[in-house]
């Protein structure tokens, strides 16, 4: 039986950074994985989602760019199966070198099946490298970052053919309906509606609610509004009731708000993007299994250890998890530095990411969230109509939130909506990391022309608009 200081079973974004972390440290580390190196993100998440958006980026660029001097745009060749060539090929080449990496760092890896037994001992089946495949692990520690998996509709149909989670489109050879319906309305299902209509699918996105219904108001309202105009079918309050074979295509039967009546459209595929699910129960035996919450996650204490000593768990997995693949990270790396002997920081600060055309940010608190919190804050909206840079890329909706505290003028959240938002938004985690006044920020010289000087734009519009005292 081997033994390590450290046992970690999932290598997606969590579990990898903390194999790296743990070697930093000086501990023998152990990672086990069912799939593939790089978990849902590299494999099926966030890698291959943003190189089929860029691919369908170029493609409506092109398509629209009569006014840069292009012509034929609207008759542009494309092939499906060339960007999903290319797709594959990213994921491959960032997973061998994840691969290399860990094992240039000393980390064991191990291909199969974990379940863990104890404190100290975890159950391999299917193991590539042990003989009959199946080999026992013993760990001084366990860190648990599997992760989680997508979750089927609760509808009756929802495991016909055609009726598809992220996973299927994003594997193999992809897939491309003439006609397709998604279902949600968080990131997963904005994303591959915006992929989905630009490469020319007819799509139509049935959400519970409103698209994005937990960002800042405005973000959804000005995504309703884009996704429209780009050609997409959106209805709010809209649920689907049931998933019905129909030639070669699906039915979809919905049911909208009080509505007594049902609707229904054909299409070729659905997509169902509605959130995803904890696979713990499948990684403990009973003896083993920790503390879970009511929808099956790991609970932990805010040393990230769960009800069972000396076994821990980070990322998606955890209850309460902000559910993105640098948060994981974030916290898989603190867990490790605890077990250690180390301190977790006080707090993490996590900026979340959309990946669409603009791209969407944020950081922190809105001004929605605060009020529910009965937190004072001052609010400044920079758009950009009158920004050059934004103008000259035809930036077609955009604008940039910042909410600071109305006692201590400290920037207390930030919302972007517009291009390069997804990098634009580390300045802003840093400043509600360091907690910097609007005084502090005020300072920093911004370059022209760029995206970033509508920040500038949003706090004269705090002092001037909304009475914020500088100084």
């Amino acid at each position: 039986m081997d033994k390590f200081d450290l046992v970690i079973i999932g290598a997606g974004p969590g579990g990898t950074a903390a194999a790296f972390k743990a070697k930093q440290l000086g501990m023998s580390v152990c990672i086990i994985e069912k799939a593939d190196v790089g978990g849902t993100c590299l494999n099926r998440g966030c890698i291959p989602t943003k190189t089929l958006l860029h691919g369908a980026n170029l493609v409506a660029e092109v398509k629209d760019g009569s006014r840069y001097g292009l012509s034929g745009g609207e008759n542009i060749g494309f092939d499906f199966g060339a960007l999903t060539a290319w797709k594959n090929k990213v994921v491959e080449t960032l997973r061998t070198g994840q691969t290399a990496g860990l094992k240039k760092a000393g980390v064991t890896l191990i291909q199969g099946t974990a379940l863990i037994e104890s404190v100290n001992s975890v159950n391999v089946t299917g193991c590539s490298t042990c003989e009959g495949g199946t080999c026992k692990i013993e760990a001084k520690n366990i860190l648990v970052t599997a992760g989680t998996i997508p979750e089927h509709v609760p509808v009756e149909g929802h495991d016909l053919p055609h009726v598809y989670t992220s996973d299927a489109f994003l594997e193999g050879e992809g897939l491309f309906p003439k006609k397709l319906a998604i279902i949600g309305g968080g990131v997963i299902a904005i994303e591959f509606a915006f992929i989905y209509s630009a490469l020319g699918s007819q799509v139509t996105l049935l959400v519970r609610r409103t698209p994005f219904a937990d960002m800042d108001r405005e973000i959804g309202q000005n995504t309703t509004l884009l996704l429209k105009k780009k050609g997409v079918m959106v209805q709010t309050l809209t649920k689907p009731v049931k998933f019905a074979t129909e030639g070669d295509g699906v039915r979809v039967w919905t049911q909208t708000g009080e509505e007594t009546g049902q609707k229904s459209l054909v299409v070729d595929a659905v997509l169902m993007a509605a959130g995803r699910k904890s696979t713990a129960k499948e990684i403990f035996s009973s003896g083993a299994l920790p503390a879970l919450d009511e929808k099956g996650y790991i609970k932990t204490n805010e040393n990230f250890e769960t009800s069972v000593k000396g076994i821990y768990a980070a990322g998606d997995i955890v209850s309460g998890a902000t559910q993105l693949a640098h948060a994981a990270s974030a916290t898989a790396e603190a867990a490790v530095e605890i077990i250690a002997g180390g301190h977790a920081p006080h707090k993490f600060v996590i900026p979340a990411c959309v990946y669409t055309t603009p791209e969407i940010a944020q950081v922190g608190l809105s001004e929605d969230a605060a009020k529910k919190q009965n937190i004072p804050v001052i609010c400044g909206k920079g758009v950009f109509g009158a920004n050059g840079k934004a103008f000259l890329e035809n930036q077609e909706r955009g604008f940039i939130k910042l909410v600071f505290s109305a006692d201590t003028q400290v920037l207390l959240g930030a919302q972007f909506y517009c291009n390069r938002a997804t990098d634009t938004i580390a300045w802003a985690a840093q400043c509600v990391t360091s907690a910097l006044t609007a005084a502090q920020i005020k300072e920093a010289v911004l370059p022209h022309p760029s995206y970033c000087e509508t920040i500038h734009t949003a706090l004269n519009d705090a002092v001037l608009r909304g009475g914020l005292k500088i100084g």
